[in-house]
């Protein structure tokens, strides 16, 4: 998501909680991982907002009895699990 560079907290934070991004009242996430860059001239800034549901390197958790039967590399590249 892009915002303007000079919006305010207040207004920031309005903007990522409309887009669904958990933020607490400080911009903080509750869980997750946020990441924010600055882009553009000088005199036409914008902050870019990429949020990620889960940490970085962190896999997503299953409900139980719903684990994948092979590992998500192997599943993603469409080779058979050996476990």
């Amino acid at each position: 998501m892009r915002l303007p560079f000079d919006m305010t907290p207040s207004a920031e934070i309005a903007a990522l909680r409309a887009a669904g991004i958990p933020v607490d009242g400080s911009g903080n996430t509750k869980s997750g991982y946020l990441f924010v860059r600055t882009t553009g001239r000088v005199d036409q800034r914008t902050n870019i907002f990429r949020w990620f549901a889960t940490g970085i390197g962190e896999v997503p958790s299953l409900p139980v009895g719903e684990a994948p039967s092979m590992p998500m590399r192997a599943r993603s590249e469409g080779v058979p699990s050996v476990f």
